[in-house]
């Protein structure tokens, strides 16, 4: 059982939005063609991961834990709409790519 109230929760997922996105602005694209794109992704053996990146956990607004948290509340939150709780969904594996120790 959450402590964090909905509203509580909303703020937490909304600093946690806004650095998602900020990262995603930041964060160039890795491929200069399609065909570049195409054939790294043909040629690996784990295609998968030519897309993770990973962060430093110090990036986010709040602990890991706290966003992790707010994001439960929300999903069990009977008046959050089905579209929104499936980006609440992804902003909790998102949340994977925050690590101690990532390059910045």
């Amino acid at each position: 059982m959450s402590n964090l109230t909905p509203e509580e929760a909303v703020i937490i997922v909304n600093a946690y939005g806004e650095t998602l996105e900020s990262l995603a602005v930041l964060s160039p694209p890795r491929w200069e063609s399609p065909e570049a794109y195409q054939r790294d992704v043909m040629n690996s053996p784990d295609p998968v991961s030519l897309f993770r990146r990973t962060y430093d956990v110090s990036l986010l607004p709040y602990s890991k834990n706290g966003i992790r948290e707010a994001l439960h509340v929300l999903l069990a939150h009977a008046d959050v709409a089905p579209e929104m709780k499936e980006r609440l969904r992804l902003g909790l594996i998102a949340l994977e790519d925050f690590v101690e120790g990532a390059p910045e």
